[in-house]
């Protein structure tokens, strides 16, 4: 039996790939670099979905290293004047949260 080889260009395999890894969120960190988050995409990306109000109390205020003021990552937490909302810078933010998870109080509610 005679075997079938059909040559794939490696831009269209590059793209297809690349395409398939963005639909199912799969970004590599690394590609978050330079990347700011809005306090939405924030809270839906690393944080389940939990509310403004709740990220604000149990991540920002409990751990003030991550305001940009401290050397962190979050930029206004508490949308301050002069400043239009809460900047997060992605890969920054990501990173601590992987160091953090265990010590951050998921089950924690608001008033």
């Amino acid at each position: 039996m005679a075997q079938l080889s059909i040559p794939i260009p490696d831009e269209q395999i590059n793209s297809a790939v690349h395409e398939v890894v963005e639909k199912m969120n799969l970004v590599p960190k690394s590609d978050l670099q330079g990347i700011t988050w809005t306090m939405d995409e924030f809270r839906k990306k690393c944080c389940g979905g939990k509310s403004p109000t709740w990220v604000r109390t149990f991540i920002f205020d409990e751990f003030p290293e991550t305001d940009y003021a401290n050397g962190g990552w979050c930029l206004a937490p508490h949308k301050t004047d002069g400043i239009k909302g809460t900047t997060i810078f992605a890969y920054e933010a990501t990173r601590w949260m992987e160091k953090h998870k265990y010590d951050i109080d998921w089950e924690a509610k608001t008033a």
